[in-house]
């Protein structure tokens, strides 16, 4: 089984050779950003043996929207179509039922020169039903409080974690 979670972050900055890069947040996530969206929650896993990617789920203005980061090294020429369905393929998210969207891609550069598509997915709007099913995301505080710990140059405990060393326990359940 594929890593995921708080396992795959430690395991790609563990070991950056064996992974392309990953956009994944080392420094603290607050509630709201400075825009006044709020960040909901993340997740990590992999498109491909090398190839991991990083979701963030968000809402402003009523949407609430699901951002997956992945390198396009080696992708460069993807389409918002062809990138929806990798995603759809490792089993991410789904769509209900007779429902299907295109994403809204995004392209930047992280501060090291990496470049890397940002997947734009609407969850939801408003009151209405779901979008898109079975993305599993983890509150921030979990990986706020690794980052905190790693950046202080503490080792983090792994007590608190479920049994899959994902992050989740009874006190943090995947949302």
């Amino acid at each position: 089984m594929n890593p995921e979670g708080l396992d795959l972050i430690k395991e790609v900055r563990a070991n950056p050779g064996k992974y392309l890069p990953m956009y994944d947040h080392t420094e603290e996530v607050p509630r709201r950003n400075q825009f006044g969206d709020v960040n909901i929650g993340w997740n990590a896993g992999l498109l491909e043996p090398d190839r991991p990617y990083f979701a963030e789920c968000w809402a402003a203005d009523g949407v609430t929207m699901l951002t997956l980061f992945v390198s396009k090294k080696g992708i460069e020429q993807s389409t918002p179509d062809e990138l929806t369905m990798r995603f759809l393929d490792v089993g991410y998210f789904s769509f209900p039922q007779g429902g299907y969207q295109t994403a809204e891609i995004g392209k930047f550069t992280n501060p090291k020169g990496e470049e890397f598509f940002s997947v734009n997915i609407a969850v939801g709007a408003e009151d209405g039903p779901a979008l898109i099913e079975g993305a599993v995301i983890y509150p921030w505080k979990i990986l706020n409080e690794y980052n905190r710990m790693t950046n202080a140059g503490q080792r983090p405990s792994r007590a608190g974690e479920g049994e899959a060393g994902d992050g989740s326990s009874a006190e943090n359940p995947p949302i």
